[in-house]
């Protein structure tokens, strides 16, 4: 098999592994993956709008405005009004939802961590120095 392939398919089998790596570890915590994306986007972009969500993830109007729903019963975010635009709001995480995805990221880094165990230091230097490379 040429050497791209090889990659390409690794590549496949990691994301499938990590994707399952996921659902083992969300049941506990009682958030769905979409859940746990969107509180994961809006940690790194904090004053975010419903359409900045929807665009990230391809998904309606009418899906952002359940997800953001089901998320604010559970007072992992809230909405604040627009400090310029009466027509949109402000999606925050709150304190908890804050905690819970420092807490699932925990579980799920814990999780990956256990597919580095067959590598040395030195291996694990060498794939750390090569996926930097990635233009990511």
């Amino acid at each position: 098999m040429d050497n791209d392939l090889v990659i390409t398919y690794k590549f496949r089998e990691i994301k499938n592994a990590l994707s399952s790596y996921l659902t083992q570890v969300l049941p506990p915590f009682h958030i769905s993956p979409v859940m746990m994306y969107a509180l994961e986007f809006l940690r790194k972009h904090p004053d975010c709008i419903a359409v900045d969500i929807a665009n990230e993830f391809g998904l309606t109007r009418g899906a952002i405005t359940q997800l953001l729903d089901k998320l604010e019963e559970q007072e992992l975010v809230i909405r604040k009004p627009h400090p310029t635009s009466r027509r949109s709001l402000l999606i925050q995480l709150t304190d908890k939802g804050n905690t819970l995805i420092n807490d699932i990221l925990l579980a799920y880094n814990n999780k990956i961590e256990q597919l580095f165990t067959p590598y040395t230091e030195e291996e694990l230097a060498q794939l750390k120095q090569l996926l930097e490379k990635l233009p990511l």
